[in-house]
């Protein structure tokens, strides 16, 4: 714990920095980028409606970082995502989903397939020694058609960070959540039916 404890301090110091004496920098502001990575090959379906909710601390726009498992997690002081990251993820797997068939804010109709996501997890976490770290995103799918569950899906994901300061978590934060968006994207695949249209 002493170890655990120490690296905590170090980063926090390292991380946060110090303004004392100075007048502080505006905050750089980061998004996920361009959705420019591949995505499966996956067969056409019908529209779908999708329903997006986070932790109330991903509803802000703090970069978050932890140590480990630690249960105290800190935000960077000079960097903001330019959306809370609730918004930044819905929006960046609305995207990649809709390669596949639309993606709605609400249902046509209760015959519509309708996806529900939770975002419990997304931040950078450091190794104790504070040499390595990794983007982690954790969310909950459930699909429900009608008045029936069709299914539910957990999907936790680690990036590696290539660099280990906020620019590092970002690019990894990227990554995972470009290959969340995926993972539930072949979850649908299997658990839809393709679209009539396509001939599948």
């Amino acid at each position: 714990m002493t170890k655990m404890r120490s690296a905590v301090l170090l980063l926090t110091l390292a991380l946060a920095g110090c303004g004392i004496g100075r007048v502080p920098a505006p905050p750089m502001v980061f998004d996920l980028g361009l959705d420019a990575a591949p995505v499966p090959v996956l067969p056409a379906r019908e529209p779908i409606a999708m329903v997006f909710q986070a932790v109330p601390s991903l509803s802000d726009t703090s970069v978050i970082w932890r140590v480990g498992d630690s249960a105290a997690p800190k935000a960077y002081a000079t960097y903001r995502w330019a959306s809370a990251p609730t918004e930044l993820v819905r929006q960046r797997i609305a995207d990649r989903l809709s390669r596949q068939g639309p993606v709605l804010n609400e249902r046509v109709s209760l015959q519509t397939p309708q996806l529900q996501v939770f975002l419990s997890q997304f931040e950078q976490v450091f190794a104790a020694d504070g040499q390595s770290s990794e983007g982690r995103i954790l969310m909950q799918a459930v699909l429900v058609e009608g008045r029936s569950v069709l299914g539910q899906k957990r999907i936790a994901v680690q990036a590696p960070a290539p660099t280990q300061d906020a620019a590092g978590g970002v690019a990894a934060l990227r990554q995972a959540s470009d290959a969340a968006a995926d993972q539930l994207a072949e979850w649908l695949a299997a658990t839809l039916k393709p679209s009539p249209r396509t001939g599948g």
